[in-house]
């Protein structure tokens, strides 16, 4: 603003200065014109006196009183001086006229003499007074030429000053408007950098939406979709190459995104590895064609940087008009965001569009979030159990808790409709607490029936594992129940073992002197860690159902099975096969050395009463290992 100021203060100053030069022009010219009326008016007087004179003296009535004042008057005009301070032309017509004049009224005096001492008639005087009427004229005639050529000089001149005024102000104009532009255009881009994220130049979210929505309202006949990306698992591009490569690869990432963008188009990052467009489109194939095409040059990036390890994306399309309801672009990036999600439940591809199937699950989903914390309070979720087995000994050695929502008519929900909605709302760790209480709470019943009671392990979410005050809630809750502590094991996925190591140890560590058992459960879904077991006081090594799936090379696969079962045993960590389903995989785990199964293969996940009827049919009738005879669900 201080240029803008600038320009302001010398535009004041300029037009001042011109006002006043123009002023004192125009006084100038306005002086000159009326000295040029008077020089005018005056001639003409001497015109009309000289006249009237010559008629005086022709009556015998002298006028001397009149030949002074003549004379006087042609003095002024002559230019050497008077009482009637009359201008002094220089232009050489006027004076050559003039001076005409004055020789011719010179003429009439001496006439006048003549005649009034009787030495001439009255026929000299009067053809004389006819000349001098005519120089007379003639004379008027020059100073009217004169005063006319002097007034268009000087309103030339008011003109020209004008004209320079106009055009200085025009030019202050001109350069303070360009200068306004340029400070306009630098205050937008400075805006818009404001606005963008420093590392991959996208816009923040904040912006992301101000301007979507700006463009979606304008957007007429234009159809435009919503589409929300991501990594599958970035994390492992950090843990194992370092944040600054992991940095480096989303820069280049939104460098890529941003250079695929049209007119009327955004992009914007949302957190982490999470990106958002707004997309036109004539067809609605054209939207993920072009992410596509996007993860394809970051995939030939990542491939070509150290390492050559690559991750593909997850990427959900909304487009606005496949929305029945009006939604903003929040709502839009939710539904873009819950296609996402579906990404993970398909084989493939990796693009899904929102559709009426994902809009029945997104409808299903608020239904449950409406619901969930009265089903809380009714007592609505059960714990099934699913049996582990010893290999060993082929008999139930412990269990797992499993939670389900029964409604009121019986439909039983299963847990992946549901967990993830608590998780959203961060609700989770209230259903984790009351899936330890409903668990000490049989076992209390089965102590107090004096009914055998094996150990069961509790799952807790990474929102409940990180909350300071866990151990001490999990603590309390054991102890109002009187279990002992060693009928109670707490699961937590690998996931958290690789979030916060620091947190991790010292949580474990709070476990273990608080009595509890620990396992490390998914094992090997994601990308374990195993430095980090020789530092974590664990118990149970859950494998994951991963390392049982047929693969391309099955003795490879073993091979790192036994070599994971040997290195946990010399922690004196036990082992856990989960997502066992045949009776060959059982056979090869007992080879490798494996302690437990759990998988349909022995049982499957089922009621507390059906796990009842279980222990007590074991109880009675001690069996060999039920190898190969899956259970029907309870």
């Amino acid at each position: 603003m201080s240029v803008v100021r600038r320009y302001a203060k010398g535009g004041l100053i300029s037009l001042f200065i011109s006002l006043l030069l123009l002023g004192g022009i125009t006084v100038h010219a306005v002086t000159q014109v009326q000295c040029y009326g008077r020089l005018i008016n005056y001639v003409g007087i001497v015109r009309g006196a000289t006249q009237r004179l010559v008629k005086l003296e022709l009556m015998d009535q002298p006028g001397d009183g009149l030949v002074e004042y003549l004379d006087g008057i042609l003095a002024d005009l002559s230019g050497e001086g008077g009482e009637y301070g009359l201008p002094n032309p220089k232009d050489a017509a006027y004076r050559r006229e003039l001076e005409e004049l004055k020789g011719m009224w010179v003429q009439v005096k001496d006439h006048i003499d003549a005649y009034r001492a009787g030495a001439e008639d009255s026929g000299p005087l009067l053809t004389l007074s006819e000349r001098y009427f005519e120089q007379a004229n003639d004379t008027v005639f020059a100073a009217e030429a004169y005063t006319t050529r002097q007034s268009k000089t000087l309103l030339a001149a008011c003109a020209v000053m004008l004209g320079i005024m106009l055009a200085t102000w025009l030019f202050i104009f001109w350069a303070a408007s360009k200068k306004l532009l340029l400070l306009e255009s630098t205050n937008q881009r400075l805006s818009d950098l404001a606005q963008r994220d420093p590392l991959t130049g996208a816009y923040q979210i904040d912006a992301f939406k101000e301007k979507a929505q700006t463009l979606l309202d304008r957007a007429g006949n234009e159809r435009y979709a919503v589409i929300c990306t991501d990594f599958v698992d970035f994390k492992y591009i950090n843990d194992m190459f370092g944040y600054a490569y992991g940095d480096e690869v989303l820069a280049r990432y939104g460098e890529i995104l941003r250079a695929g963008l049209r007119e009327r188009e955004l992009c914007g990052r949302v957190s982490a590895d999470n990106f958002v467009l707004l997309l036109r489109y004539d067809r609605k194939e054209e939207a993920a064609a072009r992410q596509r095409e996007a993860d394809r040059k970051i995939t030939a990036y990542m491939r070509s940087s150290p390492g050559r390890q690559s991750l593909s994306t997850c990427c959900g399309i909304c487009c606005v008009g496949d929305v029945v309801e009006k939604l903003g672009v929040g709502g839009l990036m939710d539904r873009a965001g819950f296609a996402r999600k579906m990404v993970k439940t398909k084989t493939s591809p990796n693009y899904v569009y929102y559709d009426d199937s994902i809009r029945r699950k997104l409808w299903e989903e608020k239904d449950i979030e409406s619901r969930m914390a009265s089903a809380l309070e009714r007592r609505e979720f059960v714990v099934y159990y699913q049996p582990k087995v010893d290999l060993r000994t082929g008999r139930i050695a412990s269990s797992e808790a499993l939670v389900r929502w029964k409604l009121s008519g019986g439909r039983v929900i299963p847990p992946d409709q549901f967990i993830p909605v608590f998780e959203r709302k961060f609700m989770i760790g209230q259903l984790d607490q009351y899936v330890m209480e409903e668990v000490c709470r049989w076992l209390r019943g089965r102590l107090d029936a004096g009914e055998s009671a094996l150990p069961v392990s509790v799952n807790v979410s990474r929102l409940q594992f990180y909350d300071e005050g866990f151990v001490d809630r999990y603590v309390g809750i054991r102890d109002r129940f009187q279990i002992p502590p060693e009928l109670l094991e707490i699961e937590f996925t690998e996931s958290i073992v690789l979030d916060n190591a620091g947190l991790l140890l010292r949580t474990v560590n709070a476990l273990k002197q608080a009595g509890f058992a620990c396992s490390i459960d998914d094992f090997g879904k994601g990308y374990s860690s195993l430095s980090l077991l020789k530092d974590l006081p664990a118990d149970t090594l859950k494998i994951d159902r991963f390392f049982f799936e047929d693969g391309t090379d099955e003795e490879r696969e073993w091979a790192i099975i036994q070599g994971v079962v040997d290195l946990v045993h010399r922690f004196h960590i036990h082992t856990v096969a989960e997502g066992i389903e045949t009776p060959e995989q059982v056979r090869r785990l007992r080879e490798v050395g494996c302690d437990y199964v759990q998988g349909f293969v022995f049982y499957h996940p089922m009621t507390q009463e059906d796990y009842e009827r279980e222990l007590r049919r074991q109880e009675e009738a001690p069996a060999p290992s039920r190898c190969g005879k899956e259970q029907a669900p309870g």
